[in-house]
């Protein structure tokens, strides 16, 4: 890295965590959401309009009964296909969930009781644009608009779990967020950003920037831009702890490549608030034990 770019990435930042926590969370929390596309995410003919004005696939599952039930957002990973976004969560729809051990989420998750909610990120499934060549292209113009690609996932995740906590048989006041690998970082982010979100579970996604530019994470372009807020002058430990005035559950692989140093992106976290937080022996996979143990966590705090 090149020195005074090495120099301006130690330096204090000027959303990092100042006591009260209140105070610091509501500042960051209006600052982020400031740079964030603006609007509703509303249904569109069987498709939901995002805040960008941009339509996509979806999936909405309930389980048996009238409710109302607790609802998850389910949010699905990168995975290095584009081809399906929410069909990746779901059997029958093309994926052998090898991430997950075989296991498809959105279907156990119903089976627990839940109902689910999830939809395609720009960029997957229905609304597919390009690949890996073409995510640094949109992330180009997305900054020559004034937003991010990151800022773009946000609001669009953001406006789901609002439509989400608008719909029949859902009870608006036990939704939960859940994610895997690009997932894990859009559950923890949209629980920083959404206070609807009750309790959280993400896995596979935590580091400090210094970190991940070094490792290489966030150097190679493409993928990267998905989770870069130029806008957010913050580490991504801060900016999760805004999600801890409520359970946050976070794993990552102790094997994981992706994200090798967790436990110093833990520890900061706990300066800030209580979070249970924690390795585990493996890669960047979300295995078997681990669902049970994440849903263990969400029927604690939302059944």
């Amino acid at each position: 890295m090149l020195p005074f770019l090495a120099a301006r990435l130690e330096r204090a930042q000027s959303l990092a965590f100042q006591p009260p926590f209140t105070q610091w969370q509501t500042r960051v929390r209006q600052v982020w959401q400031a740079s964030l596309p603006q609007g509703e995410t509303v249904l569109q003919g069987d498709r939901l309009r995002h805040v960008t004005g941009d339509v996509g696939e979806f999936i909405l599952m309930r389980p048996e009964g009238e409710g109302p039930h607790p609802a998850i957002m389910l949010l699905h990973d990168h995975g290095g296909r584009f081809d399906i976004g929410w069909r990746k969560m779901v059997s029958g729809q093309g994926s052998d969930a090898a991430l997950y051990e075989g296991r498809h989420l959105a279907d156990w998750l119903v089976a627990r009781g839940y109902a689910v909610l999830c939809h395609d990120a720009l960029g997957w499934g229905s609304r597919f644009a390009g690949g890996y060549d073409e995510q640094q292209a949109l992330a180009a113009q997305a900054m020559q608009a004034g937003w991010s690609l990151a800022g773009i996932t946000a609001a669009e995740d953001l406006g789901c779990a609002e439509w989400l906590a608008r719909q029949p048989g859902i009870d608006p006041a036990r939704i939960g967020a859940m994610g895997f690998s690009f997932g894990g970082f859009r559950a923890w982010q949209l629980a920083a950003l959404c206070p609807r979100v009750r309790a959280t579970v993400s896995i596979g996604w935590m580091g400090f920037r210094a970190d991940l530019l070094r490792d290489g994470t966030l150097v190679k372009g493409q993928s990267a831009f998905h989770t870069l807020h130029p806008f957010l002058d913050a580490e991504y430990p801060d900016l999760a702890a805004l999600a801890c005035d409520r359970p946050l559950y976070l794993r990552v692989g102790d094997a994981d490549r992706h994200f090798p140093h967790p436990e110093a992106a833990f520890d900061r976290i706990r300066q800030i608030a209580s979070v249970d937080a924690a390795t585990f022996a493996g890669a960047h996979v979300f295995p078997l034990v681990q669902q049970e143990m994440a849903v263990d966590f969400l029927d604690r705090h939302l059944r």
